[in-house]
């Protein structure tokens, strides 16, 4: 089967590609704005999403399954540059979606817990979208897109997805609080906001499980443990040995960040535990594991 990853060059695309290579099963594709070194088993071209013929890139490709990890995730940045966010996160999108229609593929679409207000928490894929950012906004519009389509396309909301590999394109929470620790500098975290935070790599595994089963529909991909953002640093500052006394436990209103957060946006799960059997692992073991990746990364050619 043929699989093409767009957002190679970041945590998701990166995770999703390496798996592919290790399972030796399918052809694989790739594209990102930069050159992204996977070795000979990956297809890779350099593609801006928002500029580029992507109908051309799908119909000289042709893939099977198109898993579109590309996106402006910032919230803050989306909140920004609206312009831009929407360019990347819903035109893209829809046109890559289009496309898709047009040559038979399927859709994998990579969307967020940030599509909820926060209002309830354990949200299931049935519940009402109501976005309090930007960045939400667009994903919202994007997905409404390619269900109007009615190409059978699979939606995966996932959460503060974490983990490691080199030079990523942008650091994740848990990339965030280890440099603050590692070099003795306070981080302020809020108290009041609640997620399901998501093991990358497990995330990973189960996009290429619904790749190769082809489900269509939407799916809650994210780890099984709420919790509030700070409480999460402070179980990395435990696995990793730092002073958790850097983190400085505040209020999301007190952070004032430029996007809107939902207080509590965690997802509920069952849908996918029981149609595709994904099941996360332990939060503390994710970060264990990501501590053991840390190590072996610093020891080589070091994470980003």
């Amino acid at each position: 089967m043929k699989i093409l990853i767009t957002g190679a060059n970041g945590l998701i695309g990166r995770k999703t590609i390496r798996l592919l290579i290790k399972k030796k099963e399918h052809q694989i594709f790739a594209t990102s704005q930069k050159r992204v070194q996977f070795g000979p088993d990956v297809n890779f071209f350099t593609v801006n999403l928002v500029y580029s013929d992507v109908n051309k890139l799908i119909e000289t490709i042709r893939p099977d399954v198109l898993i579109h990890c590309a996106a402006m995730a910032s919230p803050d940045a989306c909140e920004v540059d609206r312009y831009s966010s929407s360019k990347i996160n819903v035109e893209a999108t829809v046109r890559l979606a289009t496309a898709c229609r047009d040559y038979g593929t399927h859709m994998i679409f990579i969307s967020s817990d940030f599509v909820f207000d926060g209002k309830k928490g354990d949200y299931t894929e049935e519940d009402s979208t109501s976005p309090v950012s930007y960045y939400g906004e667009t994903k919202v519009e994007a997905e409404k897109s390619i269900l109007e389509l009615n190409i059978g396309a699979t939606i995966v909301r996932t959460a503060l997805v974490f983990g490691c590999d080199e030079h990523l394109s942008r650091p994740n929470i848990a990339l965030k609080v280890i440099d603050h620790l590692k070099n003795g500098k306070p981080y302020k975290l809020p108290f009041d906001q609640f997620r399901t935070p998501t093991n990358a790599e497990e995330l990973a595994d189960a996009l290429i499980k619904l790749a190769e089963k082809r489900v269509g529909g939407i799916f809650h991909i994210s780890g099984d443990e709420k919790i509030s953002v700070f409480d999460f640093a402070k179980q990395i500052a435990k696995v990793f040995g730092y002073d958790d006394s850097l983190l400085l436990s505040t209020s999301t209103l007190e952070l004032a960040e430029a996007a809107r957060r939902p207080l509590d946006s965690s997802l509920n799960i069952s849908k996918a535990i029981n149609l595709i059997g994904f099941k996360p692992k332990p939060l503390s073991h994710s970060i264990q594991s990501l501590k053991e990746h840390l190590n072996i990364l610093d020891a080589t050619k070091g994470c980003s």
